[in-house]
Formats: C-alpha cells, structure tokens, sequence
C-alpha cells in the first residue's frame, strides 16, 4: 500500500490535469493576454497611440521587486545582520522562487488544481492513514510488523499522497501547455500501470496474493480461499467505505471536465449537467475506464501470469512488447486517447503561440486609426 499510493496520487493528479486541459489551456491564454495587457496600458506612448511594436512588460515585476527592497530595509532595521554574501543570497534565492512560482501561477490559481488538492487531502489521504493504522499486516506491511514500522514512514507516506499527486497535475499541465498531449495522457497511463503491476505482481511475483490476504498469516499460508476471507475483513470494508465516498466524486469529476471542454470547444461555456445526456455520459465514463483499466490492469496482469510462468526476463520482455504496442502513439492509445479527450491530433500549438498570436492582433488593433 505504502508503494502503490505513490504512483496513484500521481495518476490522480495528472488524470485531475487531463481531464481539464482545455479549460486550463483557455484560462493560461487568457491571464497571459490579461496580464500583457495590464503593463502595456501602462506606457504612455501605447496610450498616445505610438510604439506598438515595443517589447511590454509582464505582469507586475517592478512592484514586486519594490516590495522585496522594501523587505530588506525593514530587516536591516530590526537588527538582521546576514554574512556577507548571505544577503545576495537570500534575494537570489527570492528571484528563483518567484520566478518558479510565476511560471506555475495560472497551474495553482484554479479550480482544477485546488479540487485536486482537497480530494487528495480530504479523502486519499485519511484512506490510506486509516488502512496504514488499522491494518498494519496487510499489503505492504506484511514485510514486517506494527511494531517495525517507523515514526518517519507513516510521515512520508501521508506526505507524498498529496506531493506526488501536485506533482503529477503540474508536469501533466507543464506538458499540456505546450500542445504535448500524448506525453501529458501518459503521466496518468504509466502512473496507472505502476500501479496495478505492484498490486498484480509486486516485487516478488505475489503482489495479488498480500492484496487478497487480510493478514500476514494468510499470505504465508496462501490459497484463493484466503480471498473469502479477505474479503469480510476491516480491510475490505475500509476499502468499500472510502472507495465509495472518493471514487465517484472522482469520476464526476473528470468525466464532467472532458465533457464540459468538449462543449467549451463548440463554443458552449458554463457548468454542465452531466445527467441531463446520461447515454453520453455512460459513453464518456466507459471510454476513460478502458484507458485505464485496458491500457494498465490488464498489461499488469499478463506480467504477472508471463512472469509466474516463464521467469522475470521472459515474462517483462513479452509484457513489454504488448504494452509497447497497446500505448503507443501508433498503438491503440492513439485511438483511445483521441477518443477519450475529443481531439483529433495528440499535438496541438503551444498556448505560448496562441497567446503570440493574440497580442500581435491587439497590436494590429492599437495601431489602427480611430
């Protein structure tokens, strides 16, 4: 479980991102036309109807430099006495996080990124804690026992179930900004894969037989009938409790973005209600689940069987090449992410261009006579 959460987080929040990626793409275009906008009316020779082709400033970096200087002097009064280069230091090291917090400003300042932040620590977060502390002979932990785990683990662990989820958001929209949508469908798609092969298989080809067993007992003595067992475990019912409370809201969710981008596309903005078109809800919500479940679980499974079977080598080189060709570009991801996100290219503009392109017609707009 420890191990398996990881990579989930990370495919929660990349698929959170994907689902998303024309509103997030409409609204990076649009703060970036919005802000060049604000320093160009600043000039007095825009104003004066002159200069059209200078390079304008972006967003509000004079202002922010001030407040910084204005910073340093209060420290210097209060007696804050840095070394000698800790000063230059300090603002350098000032610059880069305003300059990366800048950079990733429009992925933060949304609705998208923040629902992805509370579904991971509202829901995913207890979840995991809860099975970490009520079951610590279950999955992962059956390699050991309660009184082996240390205090550092149970930090980490709920730590990176919302890190590695804001993770996965920011490179998938890093990617999608930049009209890479096949690389951007793949943070979900491997995160996913990762996932399921260490419950299929783990790292000793029995990752399926510590899931269905309900504690490390069973698993030393495993047989299928151990999943009888498991399955009226506090194990099973922590997992149907929560899985029933995240695991719609998420799929509300991103079954409603991608069909809610598709109608932004046609021109059609606002909230949608995804059950007033249930046949095409039901569609949507089957194509995303064949993604994942037919491009991830069931390459995991094969591995598992190929590698019981024929060895470690054998069964990941054959499980490699049928997954090669399942999520390939020329693949039958091609198709289905298509499908899935309503696009008809895996490449798109850069929002970067878009956004170039939009300025060079306000310019055009500016220099025109009145």
């Amino acid at each position: 479980m420890v191990q398996v959460d990881v990579f989930w987080s990370y495919g929660i929040g990349s698929s959170f991102a994907l689902a998303a990626f024309r509103q997030l793409r409409k609204l990076k275009a649009e703060n970036e036309i919005r802000r060049w906008k604000l320093g160009w009316k600043r000039q007095p020779q825009l104003e004066a109807g002159a200069g059209v082709g200078e390079a304008p400033p972006v967003g509000l970096e004079e202002e922010h430099e001030m407040a910084f200087q204005e910073l340093v002097r209060q420290l210097k009064a209060n007696g804050f006495k840095p070394g000698e280069a800790g000063l230059k230091d300090l603002g350098k090291a000032l610059k880069v996080v305003r300059k990366w917090a800048e950079k990733y400003s429009d992925a933060f300042n949304n609705e998208y990124f923040l629902k992805n932040l509370l579904f991971l620590s509202l829901l995913f977060v207890p979840s995991g804690s809860v099975l970490l502390w009520s079951n610590p002979n279950w999955e992962t932990m059956q390699v050991g026992r309660y009184e082996t785990i240390p205090q550092w683990l149970v930090g980490i662990f709920t730590t990176t179930n919302v890190t590695q989820g804001i993770l996965g958001f920011l490179v998938t929209y890093d990617l999608l900004m930049k009209g890479k949508y096949y690389q951007a469908a793949m943070q979900t798609v491997l995160a996913y894969l990762g996932f399921f092969f260490i419950l299929a298989n783990g790292w000793d080809n029995k990752g399926y037989q510590r899931f269905f067993s309900r504690n490390r007992e069973a698993f030393d003595d495993w047989k299928w009938s151990n999943v009888m067992g498991w399955a009226v475990s506090d194990v099973a019912a922590i997992l149907l409790v929560y899985g029933a409370a995240f695991l719609p809201l998420m799929y509300y969710w991103i079954t409603k973005w991608f069909m809610e981008g598709e109608e932004l596309e046609k021109g059609n903005e606002g909230e949608l209600d995804i059950f007033e078109d249930l046949p095409r809800t039901i569609r949507k919500f089957a194509e995303i689940n064949v993604g994942i479940f037919g491009g991830t679980l069931l390459p995991a499974v094969i591995a598992t069987f190929l590698i019981h079977h024929l060895g470690w080598a054998k069964g990941l080189s054959i499980t490699a090449g049928i997954t090669g060709l399942l999520i390939s570009k020329w693949g039958l991801a091609n198709v289905l992410l298509k499908r899935i996100m309503g696009i008809e290219s895996l490449q798109d503009v850069p929002v970067e261009e878009l956004v170039r392109q939009a300025l060079e017609r306000e310019k055009e707009l500016a220099a025109a006579p009145a």
